[in-house]
């Protein structure tokens, strides 16, 4: 069993890393705002079916790093993060 607390914290670190709100989110994995606003409260369990809309449409969390905390978070940087990485390496070599 997870802690609601904890969960609720990796959750809103997920919200927070794709700079959506808890609206867009909910929206995008096809949840109730009132869903996403009680786990974030820590009054409700995230289901499995939750869960597992969260893994489907965000492929950089990890399903136990979401559920227990360990592990990384994100598996792979951004696309913007990344290009930015590549672009600092490519003047670095100029």
């Amino acid at each position: 069993m997870t802690n609601n607390a904890e969960f609720a914290i990796r959750l809103q670190k997920v919200i927070d890393f794709y700079g959506e709100s808890a609206s867009s989110f909910a929206e995008k994995i096809g949840e109730q705002r009132s869903s996403i606003s009680h786990i974030l409260s820590g009054r409700n369990n995230p289901s499995l079916d939750f869960v597992m809309k969260v893994l489907t449409h965000y492929t950089e969390v990890e399903l136990y790093w979401l559920m227990n905390g360990k592990g990384n978070f994100p598996t792979k940087p951004k696309k913007e993060e990344a290009n930015i990485h590549k672009h600092n390496f490519e003047i670095d070599l100029i």
